[in-house]
């Protein structure tokens, strides 16, 4: 459920207190299967598996922030904390983060963490002692900034970003927690970009089926500031899959493309 109300919301993640949170929400994977007696009568059900708690988390995006840093990391901790009410966490990833930036607006990140440990209430609040990743502060966005090998002269208008993660954990026998948590690849990036259409040249979505036209892409994604550049996001080989065109009459016309593609963990 999410977290609403005059309460104060606080996460302190790996001994650092999250700036900009806007956003809370709790989810709880409880994995059973149904108990069968002879003559298929009902025998209730039973627990085959871990439960997983899922806690999904928007921010502000901050100059070089926290969160794209935990990228790898198999045994996050930390505390939760809401008005009175504290709650400790263990052995948690990082499931994949999404970064949203558009003109006007100040961007956004979006993440899950995966509690495959322990989340139990605690007595002591550990915010005093965290440090906090607010030295970068939010920024007077300037404009974003679109490059790759092919180059882009047209006004970008927005991008989002985004990097997921397949984790697997390891259970020994009867364990409810997992001896081991490993982060296979590869890693999935996605970007899309929109852009206004002065001298845009499709991309031959389909030129993959004769093999005529090399579609990988590398790909840099900036949100510039006022003097230097505040965040970087890249994408190595990735190539097109979908493009599109809109306009109205009176509008400026925009095109929308999406591409995807992989990197080791």
């Amino acid at each position: 459920m999410a977290l609403e109300g005059s309460h104060e919301e606080h996460i302190i993640v790996n001994g650092t207190l999250l700036s900009g949170i806007q956003n809370i929400s709790f989810s709880q994977n409880v994995q059973e299967q149904v108990v069968s007696y002879l003559g298929n009568d009902f025998g209730g059900t039973t627990i085959n598996g871990p439960t997983v708690v899922t806690a999904a988390i928007d921010k502000i995006l901050l100059n070089q922030d926290f969160i794209t840093g935990l990228t790898g990391l198999n045994n996050i901790s930390g505390q939760f904390e809401y008005g009175d009410n504290l709650a400790n966490f263990s052995q948690t990833v990082l499931n994949g983060y999404a970064v949203s930036a558009s003109i006007g607006e100040i961007p956004q990140i979006s993440f899950d963490l995966s509690i495959y440990g322990s989340i139990s209430g605690a007595e002591t609040s550990i915010k005093s002692t965290a440090l906090n990743d607010n030295t970068f502060e939010t920024f007077s966005q300037e404009k974003l900034i679109v490059t790759y090998d092919k180059g882009v002269t047209n006004p970008i208008q927005s991008f989002n970003f985004s990097e997921t993660f397949n984790v697997q954990p390891i259970y020994g026998v009867g364990q409810t927690t997992p001896s081991h948590i490993s982060i296979v690849g590869p890693i999935v990036c996605e970007a899309s970009i929109s852009i206004e259409v002065e001298d845009y040249e499709f991309e031959e979505t389909f030129s993959f089926l004769s093999g005529s036209k090399n579609r990988s892409r590398d790909i840099k994604l900036q949100i510039s500031g006022n003097s230097s550049i505040l965040n970087t996001f890249e994408i190595s080989n990735a190539s097109l899959i979908s493009e599109d065109i809109t306009a109205a009459v009176g509008d400026t016309i925009i095109a929308n493309f999406s591409y995807r593609g992989y990197k080791k963990v």
